[in-house]
């Protein structure tokens, strides 16, 4: 009996020491796993990064690659002669730390009133250092009273109010403005202006003077039509060569970055 009881005894002992050990050995298989997945992912996410800094310098390469042939194929498409002409010689902006381009207009100019979308579109893609200088023109007497009227707006402040809607006056309302003081009428009911500070600033020496330097400009850039954009006082585009009025300001886009170019050091 007690031989029977020891060889038991021996055997549970023994059993309980094989199970530890199995144990042992699924402990030890379980975390060898878990280093070997840790492993695998590392070197998976290696591989992702390796393989995104790949992608991004090759669409780094590739976009590069595109701006610089849109550049080409742009030089190449717009040429000074046929899609500008070269202004000879150039007029002497107020700045040399920009691009400006002017834009020659008439408020009694029906193509200016229709053309008025196309400038909004123009300014608003302007890039940095660019910007619009308007200039009214004077062909004639009749045309004296709208050009004060412009610079009566910007005097006073409130052109980005005023500008369109007097386009709108004259060839949508059909409103006939004979004089400054018709002008002075509507602008005070238009936009809540004091009426006599509208025509005391239109006929101010500092009006007239504005009036006066846009006709010398006028004669030095050689604009005999309206509306004409002129860039830095050196090139127009040719509305001759050119088939559509965003043609137009698409020359003048590729004019204005020309001369960004050719300011850097």
């Amino acid at each position: 009996m007690k031989k029977i009881t020891l060889m038991l005894s021996i055997m549970f002992i023994w059993g309980c020491s094989q199970a530890h050990d199995q144990e042992v050995v699924e402990e030890a298989k379980a975390a060898a796993k878990e280093v070997v997945t840790e492993q695998v992912e590392a070197v998976k996410v290696e591989a992702m990064d390796q393989a995104k800094e790949l992608a991004s310098d090759t669409i780094s390469a590739a976009t590069n690659d595109a701006v610089s042939e849109a550049k080409e194929a742009e030089s190449a498409a717009y040429q000074a002669g046929i899609h500008y002409q070269v202004i000879n010689p150039a007029y002497e902006t107020e700045t040399d730390s920009e691009v400006v381009v002017y834009e020659f207009f008439g408020y009694t100019c029906p193509h200016c009133a229709t053309f008025e979308p196309y400038m909004k579109k123009l300014e608003a893609e302007l890039p940095e250092k660019a910007k619009l200088v308007r200039v009214p023109v004077v062909f004639g007497k009749q045309w004296e009273p709208f050009a004060q009227a412009y610079y009566t707006f910007e005097a006073m402040g409130i052109t980005d109010q005023a500008h369109e809607p007097m386009f709108q006056a004259i060839h949508q309302h059909k409103k006939q403005f004979r004089s400054i003081d018709e002008i002075a009428v509507w602008a005070a009911s238009s936009f809540g202006i004091d009426k006599e500070e509208f025509l005391s600033t239109a006929k101010s020496f500092m009006i007239d003077g504005q009036v006066r330097k846009g006709m010398q400009m006028l004669e030095a850039m050689g604009v005999t039509s309206t509306p004409t954009l002129v860039t830095n006082g050196k090139f127009v585009p040719n509305s001759k060569a050119l088939k559509t009025r965003n043609d137009i300001i698409e020359v003048t886009k590729f004019l204005v970055n020309q001369e960004l170019d050719a300011m850097k050091p």
